[in-house]
């Protein structure tokens, strides 16, 4: 992020200018986890809709990742993942959705 402070002649305005930004909204995305978390509870035994399932346990983990969390310590998720493998007859693990930039 590239902060411009810069005076005009005359003016005690301080002028910021802030490149490629991102701001995000804590509280909207800790709702929205929780949403997801319902969806996945929602298609949890409706075999056809995986994809659907791996995108929505992606989900959670980035924001995790938005919210500077750590996946790997996020337990909810974690116990998730071993009830979709129970129902599924799947074997993701929470390193699966490990998420770093």
């Amino acid at each position: 992020m590239k902060i411009d402070h810069s005076r005009k002649r005359g003016n005690n305005m301080s002028v910021f200018k802030i490149d490629r930004s991102v701001v995000v909204d804590e509280k909207a995305m800790r709702h929205r986890k929780g949403e997801l978390y319902k969806l996945v509870n929602e298609i949890m035994d409706q075999h056809d809709l995986e994809t659907l399932m791996i995108a929505t346990l992606s989900k959670i983990a980035f924001i995790d990742y938005l919210l500077g969390l750590d996946v790997m310590e996020n337990k909810r998720l974690e116990s998730m993942i071993n009830v979709v493998n129970s129902n599924r007859n799947t074997n993701h693990q929470l390193t699966d959705f490990y998420i770093r930039f």
